[in-house]
């Protein structure tokens, strides 16, 4: 049998970074993840959110905005989701964090997992707004893209600067 040489541990700068990476990464999913528990952008209305992504909600209409974020809710709770699934997504990747030995893989895992949801509830949500915007007139789409190219116009801005 071929003995297997031992190895040494990885250099203190490089556990450092890792540690920096993954605390770094935490804390974005807990800033995401507080957002959408604290009510979402209409009760952030002082935020200037200078997000692509949000482009397209924040230039609807406050009513159309209101009608998209309920039937958003009725559809993920149609489909058994609510925003207790986000929480338990990062109590696991928390979890993940605080395990000893620490297992990359398994937070990796947890992370991948957020993400697969997270790519559900766009598509959730893109596909709330194609159908609201199917039910305006001509001359409320048009208004609305006359506001998303004025946000547009406002964002090209801020990366200007």
């Amino acid at each position: 049998m071929a003995e297997i040489a031992p190895t040494r541990p990885a250099p203190l700068w490089m556990r450092v970074t890792l540690v920096v990476s993954l605390a770094l990464n935490v804390l974005i999913i807990g800033v995401v993840a507080g957002f959408i528990l604290s009510g979402g952008p209409d009760k952030h209305t002082d935020r200037d959110v200078r997000d692509v992504g949000t482009l397209f909600t924040r230039a609807l209409a406050p009513e159309d905005r209101r009608a998209v974020r309920r039937e958003f809710g009725l559809a993920m709770a149609a489909q058994g989701r609510d925003r207790s699934t986000i929480l338990e997504q990062i109590q696991t990747t928390v979890a993940s964090l605080r395990q000893d030995p620490f297992d990359a893989d398994a937070f990796v895992q947890a992370l991948e997992d957020q993400s697969g949801q997270r790519r559900a509830r766009e598509a959730l949500g893109r596909d709330v707004l194609a159908a609201r915007i199917a039910e305006m007139s001509d001359a409320e789409r048009l208004a609305y893209a006359d506001r998303i190219e004025l946000g547009l116009r406002e964002l090209a801005g801020g990366w200007r600067r």
